[in-house]
């Protein structure tokens, strides 16, 4: 959806209810049956998310869907980079990261049902009549093997993609110069370096990186290297 006054890439969804003191979700026979009467987007289950009737027209449906969050274009991108030189030593980091940035997470890696199921941390917390019951954490909607109506693009699944991230680390130490000359060198560095090291979000889980479009795509690799330069 592309409107005036929204930024390109804006992520439309479904609200999720918590009026009453509730906590998203279809807890019992009594709201699953407004569900049934009530969504224009599928059939509902006890555990699937409850969703608000934004318009208030009796029916939850596409036109019940609002602008959540920010564009998936990043409204800023910064870095901050330093070296530090001692007796020696070196240090030069690296850090990025980009804020006031949203994205709607879909498919593999996101949901349950992605390619031949795909079952991770926070899926390990769905609701379950039990676990409702015994007042236990809830993270996820109710698990199926199939499509349902919580995988629609809604509040929980369009999450802040904003990230810091220590892109780059050096760490390295430079012998003094008298005790190489007896050897015919003239200068040693010894070095130890990392990249993409930690990784600061605020997405749900962690089988998705900030920076991916999806969860197929190759990820961004931790490397830790060590080396030495030698000038004779």
């Amino acid at each position: 959806i592309r409107g005036e006054g929204y930024p390109l890439g804006q992520a439309w969804g479904l609200m999720r209810d918590f009026s009453n003191g509730g906590n998203g979700y279809i807890n019992t026979q009594e709201e699953l049956e407004w569900a049934k009467d009530t969504y224009d987007i599928g059939t509902p289950r006890l555990g699937d998310f409850k969703y608000v009737d934004v318009n208030k027209d009796g029916v939850i449906d596409a036109k019940d869907e609002v602008p959540m969050g920010y564009g998936s274009i990043p409204r800023i991108s910064y870095g901050l980079a330093f070296t530090v030189n001692w007796k020696g030593l070196d240090l030069s980091v690296l850090f990025q990261g980009i804020a006031k940035a949203s994205r709607a997470y879909a498919g593999m890696g996101v949901y349950e049902t992605g390619k031949d199921g795909f079952f991770t941390g926070y899926h390990r917390n769905a609701w379950t009549k039990e676990r409702y019951e015994n007042g236990e954490k809830i993270t996820y909607p109710a698990l199926t093997a199939t499509s349902s109506v919580s995988q629609r693009t809604n509040d929980f699944f369009i999450m802040d993609r904003s990230f810091l991230r220590l892109k780059n680390l050096e760490l390295g130490y430079t012998l003094p110069a008298n005790l190489l000359k007896s050897i015919g060198i003239s200068n040693v560095r010894v070095y130890i370096g990392g990249q993409n090291l930690f990784t600061w979000d605020n997405l749900r889980f962690n089988t998705f990186d900030p920076e991916m479009d999806n969860g197929v795509s190759y990820p961004i690799l931790k490397m830790i290297n060590l080396g030495a330069n030698i000038t004779f």
